[in-house]
């Protein structure tokens, strides 16, 4: 039993410092919820063009990577970008 609890304790440690897991249609609550998961703070805006709004992660450290960025349409993610 105590082995199990350590494992459990050890993946969600593992989950809760690695990349942000994103995918195609979540909504901006919901990326900000696994920003904050993950410790890398909030989502700031980075440009606006018409309906796409692009944001990146405020805060660097293990796991959160500044340099991604996610553009939102009608508050969905439709694209996911990673600078050069």
């Amino acid at each position: 039993m105590r082995l199990l609890l350590c494992v459990v304790v050890l993946l969600s440690a593992c989950a809760t410092s690695g990349t942000i897991p994103s995918r195609m249609g979540m909504t901006f609550n919901e990326l900000y919820g696994q920003v904050a998961r993950t410790n890398c703070g909030w989502l700031e805006m980075v440009s606006a063009k018409g309906d796409i709004l692009v944001y990146r992660v405020a805060l660097s450290g293990p796991g959160c990577n500044r340099k991604i960025f996610f553009s939102f349409q009608d508050d969905q993610l439709v694209k996911t970008e990673q600078e050069q």
